[in-house]
């Protein structure tokens, strides 16, 4: 492109730059330009016309760095979306081969894509060697008979409007006017009904937010017969100059083109705005008096009046948690006064607004929305950003996506209003989204989450105090522990954040527990107690459980575990058949304790009971009592009997009892033994936590909503503070999918070992990691002596902290770096996050120590549990952060979540078909997850496990798309597209 020509787009007329003080748009300044390029402009300008080939002739930097990064959105075609290239190479430029090899990708797209046309983006390289873009892109329409564009816009030429303004330039001269409109649809026109053809220039459909426009366009009798360029098709394009009026919508973009067509065709244009309730129906008013028709006035007039009662009605709840909120709006153009305008509609204070891209004309419609006063920002570099929100109490940032991450990692709450974003803020519609997100964002827990320090940076006398204790839920105040009487203590309450105190946060009411209340039980989340027992035992090192009952019920369980887990699982029986279902079964019981204790001689055999010998009555501790004294040759092995029965409460419950039953069989009283208990446990430990030269030890019970690579996270953090981790039951080495030394073993090949039950006693302090688990840990407390901390979950940034605070305090050493690092990098994720997770609607079917996990980590991040079934009762419910919990099944959750608008489920394996049902995603969670691998290993816990939790949540949940409005074809188009089939669209 000649110089004079590329003058002469800058210098535009209908620009009011040329009126004023300045002529021309601003040049690019060498270290103090950030903004696209005109090849970007171009780009930007036309790549939503969806049935192009767009075809970016240069290196691949251009095309590589650029493709699909914009937030357009077709009804139809998608063939925008594919990033087209000839991707130049060194040997292309220095031979001179550019041309050839752009005229072969023409043919090529044509060829396999079939396009309505072809656009041919002119880049740095081939115009600085002189490639004719031009007469490439004839010869080739003139070959294959499509229509080929040259877009001359290298991005050396200029900025990106001057880019906005070629490719309008080469829309008007080579494409509009080289077709005639298609005839209405039959019978749109009738009596006191005329259809009008109108256009919009500078709309790009981000988002799909003029499929909140195009309805009421469509209702009034407005034909949109071009949209340049959001969701058009080429022959729309062709026809613009037909069209009865223009609307500006961005005047900085393509005022050229609106001036070219009234120049050219006598067509008339105004600038409007889509933005705001007032604007919406002021550009509607603006189409109907310039086309001067009474019967679409008088329709326009009616329209307004009804969607402005409704509109308003809806917003009311909005504005008043919006009402006096402080913006500061980061952006330029018609944005730069028509976002204002939607937010003082929205009852809030805009503190200042970026002018970078305004015309004067922008300004003054500023300065009439904000006062003469008006702050306005033409530099808006990244400090200067944050210190005018800081400086004036700005309660949110609205910008562009650039500035999105800026923003984040100053901890200021962000609304991405440019070309990226996924939410759609135009029409009436779009106004009402627009203040969802805005409360979303500004009233986001995260964001208290990411102010507050770690509670160990409190003054270390403070810290110095914290005793052994039970950490509650999220939110809610600490309580002594079980037994042992140690006052309370809050590791997250009174912490100064960086702008000020934190309020304690209000204690949740708890939810309302629905009991089963129906005979037949659909789709059973409950798993039997039996099992959950049978599971505890295998924590341990040489172990194998025998179940109780009939054959058939270890059968199944070996099943359920194996699919779970992918290993061979050591499980036996007591094989009770007719007979002895009748007469008794102490004698099964005797005999397979002695078949194991002869063929397998294992460190530990665990019995729990089934319904049928419960069921029976038979009383398996005097089963116990007599093989002792009929072998006691095996007087070494363990044996522990559990009473588990299948019809009281399930695999968690199960888990509890068995690990309780260990504690009272196996842990030696702190009497027996002659020791002090918890002699290491004392107000001041000793230097780096040592006792001579062992580790001091920590005793973990951990509750089965640990997953092996969970209880492998935690041993390690543990350890990161030179403390020795004891984990009862120890999954996270029998169960973890490891390669053994030995092709086959009977017995169990990790975990805790029998042995080392007999050190409890010596630990500083016992870790006890669910409600479940408080049983238990009542008994070892009173068995050693042993103070303990207890925690609901170790799933989020709250409970997470608990956990460093307390290892540091036992450990009387810093936190790691590492952690420290791994905190930032979880509230970094929980702000990246927020977006997508914030007033998310889940449903969750799981144990309830799982349950209260992940309510506790959504309710943390702004989400919303919708349905929560458990499949027992238990006090540890009290904790979910959720309405109310029904014990039920997964025919309970589904209805409970169609009826709350469930978005995910988070559940088993068994849950899939209720999810499909639901047409939503699920996340897999808990016993037993047999359709994908790994699931066993997953680590939830921790500061990297709860991050990579929400990464995964919400990418599921940007799977959904659930922000976009839902494709609109208008009825009066005549475009022979097959009509949108629902919610389903281009991506």
């Amino acid at each position: 492109m000649k110089q004079q020509q590329i003058a002469a787009l800058l210098d535009e007329p209908a620009c009011v730059h040329n009126s004023k003080t300045k002529s021309g748009c601003a040049k690019t300044k060498p270290g103090a330009t950030a903004g696209g390029c005109a090849f970007d402009g171009a780009q930007i300008a036309l790549l939503p016309i969806a049935d192009v080939a767009h075809i970016v002739h240069g290196s691949i930097a251009c095309a590589g760095s650029s493709w699909d990064n914009r937030g357009t959105r077709s009804s139809g075609p998608a063939l925008y979306k594919m990033g087209m290239t000839t991707d130049l190479t060194e040997q292309d430029v220095i031979m001179g081969r550019g041309e050839k090899r752009l005229f072969h990708a023409i043919k090529q797209a044509i060829d396999t894509y079939r396009p309505a046309a072809v656009f041919v983006y002119n880049t740095c390289i081939p115009a600085l060697i002189g490639d004719d873009i031009e007469a490439v892109c004839k010869e080739a329409a003139g070959r294959w008979g499509t229509p080929v564009v040259p877009v001359d816009a290298a991005g050396f030429y200029g900025t990106k409007n001057l880019g906005n303004r070629i490719a309008g330039e080469a829309m008007v001269k080579y494409v509009c006017g080289t077709r005639e409109p298609d005839p209405l649809p039959a019978g749109s026109e009738r009596e006191g009904f005329k259809v009008h053809d109108v256009a919009l220039i500078g709309e790009y459909n981000i988002a799909g937010e003029f499929w909140h426009v195009l309805p009421l366009l469509d209702e009034l009798g407005l034909r949109v017969l071009g949209n340049l360029s959001g969701d058009a098709r080429f022959r729309e394009v062709q026809t613009l100059h037909h069209s009865a009026v223009n609307m500006m919508v961005c005047s900085k973009a393509m005022i050229n083109v609106a001036r070219l067509l009234q120049e050219r065709y006598g067509t008339p244009w105004f600038e409007g705005s889509f933005y705001g309730v007032a604007d919406v129906s002021q550009a509607l008013r603006d189409f109907a008096r310039i086309i001067g028709d009474p019967d679409l006035t008088a329709r326009t007039e009616s329209v307004i009046a009804r969607e402005e009662l409704a509109i308003h009605g809806q917003l009311a709840p909005w504005r008043a948690r919006l009402k006096g909120r402080k913006v500061l709006l980061y952006t330029g153009g018609v944005k730069s006064w028509s976002i204002v305008s939607a937010l003082q509609d929205l009852g809030m204070v805009v503190v200042a607004t970026g002018t970078r891209k305004s015309t004067e004309d922008d300004k003054a419609r500023i300065r009439a929305l904000m006062g003469e006063d008006a702050v306005m920002i033409d530099d808006g570099n990244p400090r200067g950003l944050i210190d005018i929100v800081r400086d004036q109490g700005v309660d949110v940032l609205i910008a562009g996506g650039r500035n999105m991450y800026t923003a984040l990692k100053a901890r200021i709450p962000f609304l991405d209003i440019n070309q990226e974003r996924d939410f759609a803020y135009a029409g009436y519609g779009g106004m009402l989204e627009l203040a969802r997100q805005l409360c979303l964002t500004i009233e986001s827990p995260v964001w208290q989450a990411a102010r507050q320090p770690a509670p160990w940076h409190r003054p270390p006398a403070a810290l110095a105090d914290v005793g052994p204790v039970s950490v509650p839920a999220a939110g809610a105040p600490a309580t002594p522990a079980a037994a042992g009487g140690h006052p309370g203590f809050s590791p997250v309450a009174d912490l100064a954040t960086v702008d000020g105190p934190v309020p304690e946060p209000m204690t949740p009411a708890p939810p309302a527990i629905l009991k089963r209340a129906k005979a037949l039980s659909v789709g059973p989340l409950k798993a039997s107690a039996t099992l959950g027992a049978a599971l505890a035992f295998l924590g341990f090192r040489r172990a194998i459980p025998m179940l109780h009952g009939s054959q058939g019920c270890t059968a199944f369980g070996k099943v359920f575990f194996v699919r779970h887990f992918r290993e061979p699982i050591p499980l036996q029986t007591t094989a009770i058949e007719q007979v002895s279902a009748i007469m008794g079964s102490e004698d099964n019981l005797v005999e397979g304790l002695r078949v194991i204790c002869e063929k397998h001689d294992p460190d530990l055999i665990g019995v729990p009971t089934t319904g049928l010998v419960e069921t029976q009555g038979c009383d398996i501790r005097m089963a116990v009592k007599n093989f002792r004294s009929q072998y006691p040759q095996y007087a070494r092995i363990a044996v522990v009997p559990v009473a588990t029965p299948d019809f009281t409460g399930s695999l968690e419950s199960g888990y509890a009892l068995a690990t309780q039953a260990i504690i009272e069989w196996l842990v030696p009283s702190q009497e027996a033994t002659g020791t002090q208990a918890g002699q290491l446990a004392s107000p001041t430990p000793l230097p780096h936590g040592e006792r001579g030269q062992q580790p001091l030890q920590v005793n973990v019970l951990a509750g089965s909503h640990l997953t092996p690579g969970d209880l492998e996270h935690l041993k390690a953090l543990i350890e990161a503070f030179g403390l020795q981790p004891l984990v009862l039951p120890d999954l996270s080495d029998s169960l973890d999918g490891h390669l053994p030394e030995e092709d086959f073993s009977p017995l169990t090949l990790g975990g805790a070992s029998v042995a080392a039950l007999a050190t409890l006693q010596d630990a500083a302090a016992t870790l006890v990691i669910g409600g479940s688990m408080h049983p238990a840990a009542d008994l070892l407390q009173a068995r050693t002596g042993v103070p303990d901390y207890r925690l609901p979950h170790l799933m989020g940034l709250e409970a997470v902290d608990a956990l460093v605070t307390i290892l540091a305090k036992i450990a009387a050493r810093p936190v790691p770096s590492s952690l420290e690092r791994q905190r930032a990098q979880l509230q970094d994720a929980m702000l990246d996050c927020h977006f997508m997770l914030g007033q998310s609607r889940f449903a969750i079917a799981a144990e309830p120590d799982l349950l209260v996990g992940f309510s506790q980590l959504l309710a943390g991040v702004g989400a919303e549990t919708v349905a929560a079934v458990a499949p027992i009762n238990a006090p540890s419910l009290a904790a979910a952060r959720c309405e109310r919990v029904r014990i039920g099944d997964l025919e309970d959750l589904e209805q409970a979540a169609r009826a709350g608008s469930a978005e995910m489920v988070i559940g088993n394996a068994h849950a899939a078909p209720t999810a499909q049902r639901l047409g939503i995603p699920l996340i897999r969670a808990g016993f037993p997850q047999y359709d994908r691998l790994g699931g066993y290993q997953r680590t939830w816990i921790g500061y990297q496990g709860t991050r990579d939790t929400l990464f995964d949540l919400a990418n599921q949940l940007l799977k959904l798309e659930s922000g976009e409005v839902h494709p609109y074809r208008s009825r009066l188009s005549p475009r022979g597209e097959a009509p949108c089939p629902g919610q389903d669209h281009a991506a």
